[in-house]
């Protein structure tokens, strides 16, 4: 896809941010299901609920998160492609 510099840098940008968005959900599952689960005596596969949870669930949702963000945010471009060719 051909895009200014302009776009170009909007888009990562774009990225950047839904990168992030998805990183800080991922931490707030975490930690808060970790918090959450913590003293309640729950076992899930033999292991305490807030372990098992917080960390699966963790795995669960930056999965799905990728998956989002590689069919909805980001795109295939040359980010280097005009400097290419200015230094030959």
């Amino acid at each position: 896809m051909k895009l200014t510099k302009e776009e170009q840098h909007k888009q990562c940008m774009k990225e950047i941010r839904a990168t992030l968005i998805i990183v800080v959900i991922c931490c707030i599952w975490h930690v808060g299901s970790a918090f959450l689960l913590n003293g309640t005596g729950l076992y899930f596969i033999g292991m305490p609920a807030w372990f098992s949870v917080s960390t699966l669930g963790t795995i669960v949702l930056a999965l799905a998160g990728v998956a989002f963000l590689l069919k909805k945010v980001f795109i295939n471009f040359e980010y280097d492609a005009e400097e290419e060719t200015n230094e030959q």
